[in-house]
């Protein structure tokens, strides 16, 4: 009977609560639906089941299995909320924002190359999360916690840095021609 009550938790989590067992030190589901994630429990529960979780989690490499059980959690909630859908959606919706951007950004390009000024600054492709990590060369500022990406703010400065930049190259390009034309006139 002493054995029993150290295997006992005090607090059952959100599982063993919704599946009213007993929770024990061992629960697979203890670390990632503490009691106070009980909705997110319950979403996973009816989209995926416990037995499938519960597989899911031994299957995986420790260190994977908190981002997988948020994630799992985020996709249930979604696919509760729109059952037809669910992430899809979200997905579509991402994916035509970023359409829209690569749109305007054709458009902003083609503007600067009609006034005479061509971006001469390629970025480079995204990098991934894991590859900012393991890149020593990576600019610390540019590593927040947005999946590696850069943030609206950052792309936003660095789009006034590259406008004044360019300007001051013109107006010097300007300046510089008017000191050619004075002096040819001269």
């Amino acid at each position: 009977m002493m054995l029993y009550q150290m295997d006992k938790i005090s607090t059952p989590c959100a599982a063993c609560k919704y599946l009213r067992r007993k929770c024990t030190k061992d629960c697979v589901f203890a670390p990632y639906f503490p009691t106070t994630k009980q909705e997110n429990y319950e979403a996973v529960h009816k989209v995926f089941g416990a037995s499938h979780v519960a597989t899911l989690i031994n299957d995986l490499h420790p260190l994977k299995r908190e981002f997988a059980m948020n994630s799992l959690a985020w996709e249930a909630r979604v696919r509760v909320k729109d059952p037809v859908y669910g992430c899809t959606a979200i997905i579509r919706r991402l994916q035509s924002q970023l359409k829209d951007s690569e749109e305007q950004l054709a458009i902003a390009k083609n503007e600067l190359a009609s006034y005479g000024t061509v971006p001469t600054f390629v970025p480079p492709p995204p990098m991934m999360y894991q590859q900012m990590h393991n890149n020593p060369m990576t600019i610390s500022e540019y590593t927040p916690n947005n999946g590696g990406f850069l943030t609206g703010q950052q792309l936003h400065d660095e789009a006034q840095r590259f406008v004044s930049t360019q300007s001051a190259q013109v107006q010097q390009t300007q300046e510089t021609q008017t000191q050619h034309n004075e002096i040819d006139r001269d």
